[in-house]
């Protein structure tokens, strides 16, 4: 049982991997979708929360920010609980994507007045949407190749959504600030003052008026900083999205002269190494071995997606038995 459920736990880490590294479209619908949810309840439950305890939005946003919690502790088991991996830049998203579960904790200890406070931590809800929409810098392919190159335009959209929720997070959280014992319809500052002032930020232009709060002094800062990291991300990729045409004919020509020597041919060389390693622990027969000597040669994606997942932690015994059986379960498949 206990080897069971070893493989099991494996075969689950196998699949975050290839999910958070390959990003397939159902995967990031999803991720998309929650952030979505859990920003409409938030600003639903500050602007008007008669609307938001009509419709429970707070349970629900309670849900969205525990599942949120939950995603960063898989991403932390899935790297080995490897501390370095938080000071990492996808790390630190992660992080900061899923803060805002403090929010639950705040309220059942000291109430809504500490909640108010950690809803600065709301501001980094959208950067899990910007994690998400970075290419893959992992080993996720044979011999490291790597298996998720999102489009420069995909990019620009996504960072241009990150960055218009994160402005409209901001101006909610300025605008719970301001206005902490006041009735919300008739606000020293209303919602659209927030709004203009968070637009004007994240431009880099004057605002047209200063919070007093200093809490809203201190949500600003945190804005401020946010903006510094989406503003050159989107220059930085709108300018490769523009160079992309001049430099296309000229990469196509150069890889057609390489593909031969190229690191495909490499990579799928180091797939025929392992599977020789494979072979030589007496795991597999020798036709079985054969048949997927051909996929290699043939250069089957779904080899390549065994190999992704299991070749890397196939230097234990133990875990190179796991290998040759996902290599047999592809043999009956074919």
């Amino acid at each position: 049982m206990g080897m069971v459920l070893e493989d099991k736990l494996e075969a689950f880490k196998a699949y975050l991997i290839f999910s958070e590294e390959t990003g397939p479209l159902p995967y990031r619908v999803t991720e998309s979708f929650f952030v979505a949810l859990g920003t409409l309840c938030f600003v639903t439950r500050v602007v008007s929360p008669g609307i938001a305890g009509n419709f429970f939005l707070q349970e629900v946003e309670d849900f969205v920010n525990v599942s949120f919690f939950i995603k960063f502790l898989l991403l932390f088991w899935i790297n080995e609980f490897n501390i370095s991996w938080l000071f990492t830049g996808k790390g630190v998203l992660d992080l900061a994507s899923s803060l805002p579960v403090l929010c639950i904790p705040a309220r059942l200890i000291g109430g809504p007045a500490l909640e108010r406070t950690t809803d600065l931590l709301q501001i980094g809800r959208f950067l899990r949407l910007l994690r998400v929409a970075l290419p893959s810098d992992r080993d996720a392919g044979p011999g490291g190749m790597v298996m998720r190159t999102v489009p420069v335009s995909q990019q620009i959209i996504a960072v241009l959504l990150s960055l218009l929720g994160t402005v409209v997070v901001s101006a909610t959280v300025l605008y719970a600030f301001e206005n902490p014992d006041t009735d919300m319809e008739v606000a020293e500052r209303t919602f659209e003052d927030a709004l203009i002032y968070m637009v004007n930020i994240f431009a880099g232009r004057d605002p047209p008026w200063y919070p007093l709060n200093p809490q809203a002094k201190i949500a600003s800062v945190v804005a401020t900083t946010s903006g510094i990291i989406f503003i050159p991300f989107l220059v930085a990729r709108s300018v490769e999205l523009f160079m992309k045409s001049d430099d296309q004919a000229d990469v196509s020509a150069v890889g057609t002269v390489l593909a031969p020597g190229g690191s495909d041919v490499s990579s799928w060389a180091e797939v025929l190494e392992c599977l020789d390693v494979v072979e030589q622990q007496g795991f597999l027969e020798k036709e079985e071995m054969r048949q997927l000597r051909l996929l290699c040669l043939d250069r089957d994606d779904r080899l390549a997606i065994l190999h992704t997942c299991y070749s890397k932690r196939a230097r234990e015994k133990r875990n190179l038995k796991l290998y040759a059986s996902r290599l047999r379960e592809l043999l009956q498949i074919v």
